[in-house]
Order: structure tokens, then C-alpha cells, then sequence
């Protein structure tokens, strides 16, 4: 029986950050303020997941935090104080955003398009450009599985 990413998350999220934990401190750590630089103003962070971005939140902004899973807003919701900015969070599918067009300045998801079935992946980046200004960055970071191990993309 395959599990789905929804119920996958929900599943894992009490230890998610355990498990992540030699990556986010052997490699992601570094990347992460990255991923910030620049942006600025209204900020869609979608696959919020645990919240592990918030310390690399520009002051100033304010952010908006989406995730499919509740018990992964829960984990967020944990590490909320963590942010130097203003930041919401909601339960929302990336493929059907509930926001007005051009509504955010900037958008980032860290590992979300990597977990997405292949038939939802267009979807959720059409949904991020419909929501984003026509100036706005996007800035996707995820990690693809192949025959030789795990490559950036």
C-alpha cells in the first residue's frame, strides 16, 4: 500500500527535522540565507514544511506560509519566533492556491517540487506564477533522485 504525500507528511512530521538533520547541518544550513537574498515585501514561502526558513526571513517582509499538512504547520507553528518578520501560515494545496493574482513579491519553495508527483508539478508552478507580480523572483531549491545518488536542480 503506497502512501500518499499528504499522508506521508502527516505521518513523519513529528520527526521530520531528525531525520533532516544531518542534511540541514551538513549542507542546507549554508543554502538557506541564500534563497532570501533580495527579496523583499509580500513572500509566498510554499512547502513551508517544519518551518526550517524562518531564520533567514528578510526583516521587513511578511511572509506567508503554505503546507499541505497540518501536523507540518504544527512543527512550523513551533518555530514561529524564530522569524524577524511578520509570517502567516495555512493549509493550502500549491496546486490550488486560494490567492488573488499578482498578489506576492516573491515566492520560494525549499523541497517541495522534489516531493510532488510528476502530474502535479505543472500545476503548482503555474499556480506560483499566477500568484506572484510579473517583476517577482521565484526561487525553487529541491533535489532530484538519479542513478548516481542525488543531484540539485
Amino acid at each position: 500500500m503506497s502512501l500518499s504525500n499528504f499522508e506521508r507528511y502527516q505521518r513523519i512530521a513529528w520527526a521530520y527535522d531528525l531525520l533532516d538533520l544531518p542534511f540541514e547541518y551538513g549542507r542546507y544550513r549554508k543554502i538557506r540565507p541564500l534563497l532570501f537574498r533580495g527579496l523583499s515585501g509580500r513572500i509566498l514561502e510554499a512547502g513551508i514544511g517544519t518551518g526550517r526558513n524562518f531564520p533567514f526571513y528578510p526583516p521587513g517582509s511578511e511572509v506567508v506560509g503554505i503546507d499541505l499538512s497540518p501536523a507540518m504547520l504544527a512543527r512550523a507553528e513551533r518555530r514561529r519566533s524564530m522569524a524577524a518578520t511578520k509570517v502567516e501560515l495555512l493549509q493550502m494545496d500549491v496546486t490550488r492556491l486560494s490567492f488573488s493574482d499578482r498578489s506576492f513579491d516573491a515566492a520560494v519553495a525549499t523541497f517541495l517540487f522534489c516531493t510532488l508527483p510528476d502530474e502535479l508539478q505543472v500545476a503548482g508552478m503555474r499556480e506560483l506564477g499566477r500568484v506572484v507580480k510579473p517583476e517577482a523572483s521565484f526561487d525553487a531549491w529541491n533535489t532530484v533522485a538519479q542513478a548516481a545518488g542525488f543531484a540539485a536542480r
